[in-house]
């Protein structure tokens, strides 16, 4: 049923429809506004891991010269935070004028072809956005997969894949070929691809893709040099020697996995032989770069840190990362999706963490009930408590510990930024 009321109400029912990997409401809705996504240039970024990150750094290298959109998924707080032009969110004047004006297209799709899914529409809405604003450039991240996502409409100048792995192998595949294979979906014809992956598998099903599409394939760690890196609790810096030029990197952001998408990032600008783009803007860029909630610090008394490592490669990172900066063990607010490998990920974060309590993500279709994470992995840390409200188990947290993690689901970590009230941006306010 259409609400009588043309608002976002009807958008965010779409949901429901759940994700469809493939691309035929793209290819006939898309035409019907005027193909939005072929008035701006974009960087396309696929991957299991570190997309977001990398599609932020893109993002703030190109603005220092140009128009840029930012497209990403999903949100902390607000829906907004998924379409960002030049340093604004997307408004909701314009989300209510953009779903009043193409609500006769998605209704004539329904009965013509199928129910178009939230996330295709949020998509188009994304595209006509930067088109209306007459962006320059867009950096694009992938929903998911990469072959039959909504994205994959665009025609890059540059295609980015970041680290691979099992999330959603029964959607992908369930071998790393397959995955990497429907990454790979996103690269065309005679335009550059950067690969972050340097697992073999991954890497020899890239290359015959890119060697088909005669797309050159530029591999970060055959192309670029991180040296001198240096890490501490307000960021990392290193020397950097790409493919053209050589760069002093500083970066707010944490975690030594940070220094290989900054050179994803780098190494993507480079080779896409945009203008005006050089050392000076590709320095600044990534200096003034944050992607929220990865291994953020939103207060310091008490301390605590939250990030949104969800699977069990993000969590080895993060631990890590942990590691290597802090001498203490933390305590840790854990919850997360029944989907997700969420054994393997406990007992991956116990290495850091000695006190947990367990809690329910904020998606109550998908959200791993307390109780049963408890009964599983409570055993891996030596103290545990179920409280499954978040903020009651926030506040118990931040009562009784001096350091502090909250981790496992961007659904969990959502709701913490919003009980904070921290900043959604992604670059340093400012």
């Amino acid at each position: 049923m259409i609400p009588p009321s043309m608002d976002l109400e009807f958008l965010y029912s779409l949901k429901r429809e759940g994700v469809k990997l493939d691309l035929d409401i793209m290819r006939e809705f898309a035409p019907r506004l005027g193909n939005p996504q072929d008035k701006f240039r974009s960087f396309h970024i696929a991957g299991t891991n570190a997309k977001g990150s990398v599609s932020s750094f893109i993002y703030n290298v190109l603005r220092q010269r140009f128009s840029t959109g930012l497209y990403t998924s999903p949100h902390l707080v607000k829906f907004n935070e998924r379409i960002v032009v030049d340093k604004d969110f997307i408004s909701n004047k314009y989300m209510e004028s953009f779903m009043t004006k193409y609500l006769p297209v998605i209704v004539d799709l329904m009965k013509t072809k199928r129910n178009p899914t939230f996330f295709e529409i949020t998509t188009l809405m994304a595209f006509d956005y930067f088109s209306s604003r007459k962006v320059d450039y867009g950096s694009i991240e992938v929903g998911l997969g990469g072959r039959l996502d909504s994205t994959n409409i665009i025609d890059p100048e540059v295609s980015v894949i970041c680290n691979i792995g099992y999330d959603h192998f029964d959607r992908l595949g369930c071998t790393l070929e397959s995955i990497a294979y429907e990454k790979g979906g996103i690269i065309k014809k005679g335009r550059p691809v950067v690969l972050a992956d340097g697992k073999d598998e991954v890497i020899r099903t890239i290359r015959r893709i890119s060697d088909l599409k005669n797309s050159k394939l530029i591999e970060v760690s055959k192309n670029s040099i991180a040296e001198n890196v240096k890490q501490g609790i307000d960021g990392i810096s290193f020397e950097m020697k790409g493919m053209i030029d050589s760069y002093h990197i500083e970066s707010r952001m944490l975690g030594l996995h940070q220094v290989k998408n900054i050179q994803t990032a780098v190494l993507a600008a480079e080779v896409s032989g945009v203008d005006k783009i050089g050392r000076k803007e590709i320095e600044k860029g990534i200096r003034e770069a944050l992607w929220p909630a990865r291994m953020e610090i939103v207060s310091r008394e008490p301390f605590v840190l939250i990030d949104c490592a969800h699977n069990p490669p993000a969590a080895r990172a993060l631990v890590t990362s942990y590691q290597k900066i802090f001498k203490e063990k933390t305590a840790v607010l854990l919850g997360m999706l029944n989907d997700k490998d969420w054994y393997t990920f406990a007992h991956t974060i116990s290495e850091i963490a000695e006190e947990v309590v367990f809690t329910r993500p904020d998606e109550p279709e998908r959200s791993l009930e307390p109780e049963e994470f408890s009964k599983y992995c409570g055993s891996f840390f030596k103290k545990s408590r179920i409280i499954a409200d978040i903020g009651e188990a926030y506040e118990y947290m931040i009562q009784n510990y001096d350091r502090i993690l909250v981790t496992g689901s961007i659904y969990l970590v959502g709701k913490i930024k919003e009980i904070t009230g921290s900043s959604l941006y992604p670059y340093i306010l400012g």
